[in-house]
């Protein structure tokens, strides 16, 4: 069966991962046959150490590179991996304590592999039982208990160990730097896709005013407001004259740029305050916010019927020009949104009425 492009990409990062491994098998290996080299340590105990880490990572490596690790749960292998490794360094610390040092700060660095994973109660869980195991460990060889030396070239090759063990635990560090950059990044493009996301879901997709649904949800809130505070507001229902003669005579590209261009016009009128969205088709509405009256609201639609009415439609199409009749309602008391939203849709049917180009207040 043939893997997926993701798991095997993942499995490649698996590989990866256990393969550094190695590197940190070798660390402790080269100053164990060091030591070995200047007759500090048996050969057989550093030839033991590096076969038993480097064979174990082997097997590991081998597992994954089959894909027999796609059958367990933890797919990475990272905790089978991390407790051999501390197994094994323990089992050496308890046969040769001598060399204590080495064994410790090569369970340090392989612990430090278990951030990936590990969530605070594993890690304190860990810390428990690697304390416990290492007491027992260093508790089994207490008769050997000592130091590789203090020779020049055991000092050198104990200086050499640190300094490669450090490197290895800052090129960790670096990893997970850069994958916290790389979260830090993520997180910033998902923020800006989730704003985007909310940004399309709020408003009309051809006009860029607010859509229908999110208006609604303004007016429900205003009105909220409104009885709360018993301050009133006002609507207005805006709707282009004659727009299917437009689609007619013009075709529908000119009537989408008139809808486009129209919404421009009354955005760059409109006060600040009040809040505009295309109701359905041809239909606007208009919300003037807490403290607005009827006078006050239609001075406002005024404003825009005389833009809409004094701009250059012929820009789009030659002999186009575009008016809009509206209806205004202000709210009262006890009066549902349904009720206050009827009222604005008779005033606009009667400013068609009666000769269309103008609003009227219900």
């Amino acid at each position: 069966m043939e893997m997926d492009p993701k798991e095997k990409k993942l499995q490649g990062h698996r590989l990866r991962m256990t393969g550094l491994s190695f590197l940190n098998w070798g660390v402790p290996s080269l100053a164990l046959g060091l030591y070995a080299w200047i007759g500090a340590a048996p050969w057989s105990l550093a030839l033991a150490f590096c076969v038993a880490g480097i064979g174990t990572t082997a097997l590991f490596a081998l597992t994954i590179a089959l894909g027999w690790n796609l059958r367990l749960k933890d797919k990475g292998l990272l905790l089978p991996q991390l407790v051999v490794a501390c197994a094994i360094e323990l089992i050496f610390l308890a046969i040769a304590p001598k060399f204590w040092v080495v064994f410790l700060i090569s369970i340090f660095g392989a612990y430090n592999f278990a951030v990936i994973r590990f969530d605070p109660r594993q890690f304190k869980t860990a810390w428990l039982v690697f304390g416990a195991a290492t007491a027992l460990s260093l508790y089994i060889g207490r008769d050997e208990f000592g130091y590789p030396g203090t020779s020049g070239a055991e000092i050198v090759i104990l200086w050499l160990f640190f300094f490669l063990a450090m490197q290895r635990l800052t090129s960790i560090g670096a990893q997970f730097s850069h994958l916290r950059s790389q979260l830090s990044e993520k997180n910033r493009l998902l923020s800006e896709s989730l704003e985007r996301i909310q940004e399309l879901a709020i408003h009309d997709d051809l006009t860029g005013a607010y859509n229908r649904r999110y208006f609604m949800q303004l007016l429900s809130v205003e009105n909220d407001r409104a009885i709360r505070t018993g301050q009133e507001f006002c609507v207005a229902i805006l709707d282009l004259d004659h727009f299917k003669l437009i689609n007619d005579r013009f075709g529908h590209l000119v009537g989408d740029a008139v809808l486009r261009e129209f919404s421009k016009t009354v955005q760059s009128t409109m006060r600040t305050t009040d809040r505009f969205a295309r109701y359905g088709g041809e239909e606007f509405v208009l919300l003037f916010t807490a403290t607005t009256g009827a006078e006050v609201a239609g001075v406002a639609v005024e404003r825009i019927r005389l833009a809409v009415e004094q701009r250059d439609w012929s820009l789009i199409a030659p002999g186009l020009s575009v008016t809009f009749s509206g209806g205004i309602a202000c709210s009262r008391p006890k009066e549902s949104i349904e009720e206050l939203l009827g009222r604005a849709d008779q005033g606009l049917y009667h400013a068609k009425r009666t000769g269309r180009n103008r609003f009227f207040i219900a």
